[in-house]
């Protein structure tokens, strides 16, 4: 029976079909990837890390897949600004997100999401702006060429 439905789904998607799982409608984007790996040992109550695997990408298409290693919820926000990445003033327990160019939202702990964002040359960081999170070391800076 396994072998039956191994048969049927790579017909489908020989013949255009959607995969089981994916997006319907979706239209394929991609980019320049970059890693984005964001994690936490014990939620607010500890450092957060972000690391960006590049740090910078041609200007254009930039696809940007973030894993959450951690133990809460994150998110990954795209901020355009000349601010140094760890100096950007932080209001009610986060940043503001008037200079966001987009942004992957609420990845589950364990879970990893993906998007693509055009991106024109510039300095930018890269911030989880849930509560707290930036504060505790969750941010990173960004450069496109």
């Amino acid at each position: 029976m396994a072998a039956l439905g191994v048969v049927i789904a790579v017909a489908s998607l020989s013949l255009g079909g959607t995969p089981a799982g994916a997006a319907v409608g979706a239209k394929k984007k991609t980019g320049t990837p970059v890693l984005v790996e964001v994690g936490d040992t014990a939620g607010t109550q500890a450092p957060m890390t972000m690391t960006v695997t590049p740090t910078s990408a041609p200007a254009g298409k930039v696809t940007f897949t973030v894993k959450n290693s951690g133990t809460v919820i994150h998110e990954m926000v795209i901020l355009k600004t000349d601010t140094p990445y760890d100096q950007l003033p932080v209001v009610k327990d986060g940043v503001s997100e008037a200079a966001s160019v987009g942004e992957v939202a609420d990845i589950p702990k364990g879970k990893t999401k993906s998007g693509t964002f055009k991106l024109k040359p510039g300095k930018y960081v890269l911030v989880c702006n849930i509560k707290k999170h930036y504060g505790l070391g969750m941010r990173a800076p960004f450069t496109v060429t």
